[in-house]
Formats: structure tokens, sequence, C-alpha cells
């Protein structure tokens, strides 16, 4: 899983989503706007191992866009993060996100287009949720046929 976070991000959220992911097994990498990783709300400083312009979301099966209400504005206006979320989305990845992340989605044109397969992070039981639906690897329902 890749793991777009920003500076400011919820500390719990942000380890609801870690435990999650590490009682399934499953690995992960933090991807940061800038080189140096992130800060959580309290405080805490996680490396990333990409930097956004560098880890597109086609090197990961699934991602979750975590961020805070500053970290979204600086997303929003990068154009890697942008493609980041449309990526995913267009090849049918399951995305979990903040509530801070809508800006995000708007930004990239998806605000109408958020399904199933986007899931709303809020809590731990919503990051156990995420992941293990994950197990799925793609969200099929999101093709169009045409």
């Amino acid at each position: 899983m890749g793991i777009l976070a920003t500076d400011g991000v919820d500390a719990d959220l942000f380890a609801a989503l870690i435990s999650a992911l590490q009682a399934e097994k499953a690995n992960y990498e933090v991807i940061a706007p800038k080189i140096g990783g992130i800060t959580l709300s309290d405080g805490t400083k996680v490396a990333a191992q990409q930097k956004i312009d560098g880890g597109p979301s086609v090197l990961y099966d699934a991602v979750a866009i975590l961020a805070s209400k500053e970290g979204t504005k600086v997303l929003a206006s990068t154009p890697a993060a942008k493609d980041f979320l449309t990526d995913a989305f267009t090849h049918c990845k399951y995305i979990g996100y903040s509530s801070e992340a809508c800006t995000l989605f708007k930004k990239a044109g998806l605000a109408d287009d958020v399904d199933k397969g986007c899931i709303k992070l809020g809590s731990q039981n919503d990051a156990n949720t995420f992941v293990k639906t994950c197990g799925n690897l793609r969200f099929w329902q999101r093709e169009k046929l045409d």
C-alpha cells in the first residue's frame, strides 16, 4: 500500500492504518510531499520512503491519502498528487482517505465519482475494514463499459 500523507495528519488515524496493515502483514510505503517525510499531529516524525513526484500510485496495489487541512491544500496544488489520485482511481484501486483529503478529490475532478472503492477513514474500525477490503486487489465495478 502507498500511503500519501502530509504534515499535521491525525496521529491516531495514521497509527490506526499502520496497525491494520501490520495485523494483515501487509507491506506499505509512506509517500510525502517532501523528502524529509512528515510530522504527525502529535509531533511524531515519520520517514518517507518516496516523495510524491517519485512514488506514483501505479507502484501500489492500493493507496491511502491521509492529509491534514493545510496538507491537503499543498496536495491539491501539486500536479503529482492529483495524478497519484486519478491514476489510482482509473486503475480501479481501493482508495482510503481522511475527510480532509476530500479537497484533493475535488481538485482532481473526482468529487462526483467517489464510489464504494473509496473508503473514508476515521477510526480503527474503518482502517481495519479498508485493509481487509484491499485483499480484493481492485474495485472492478469502477470500470465503465461503453
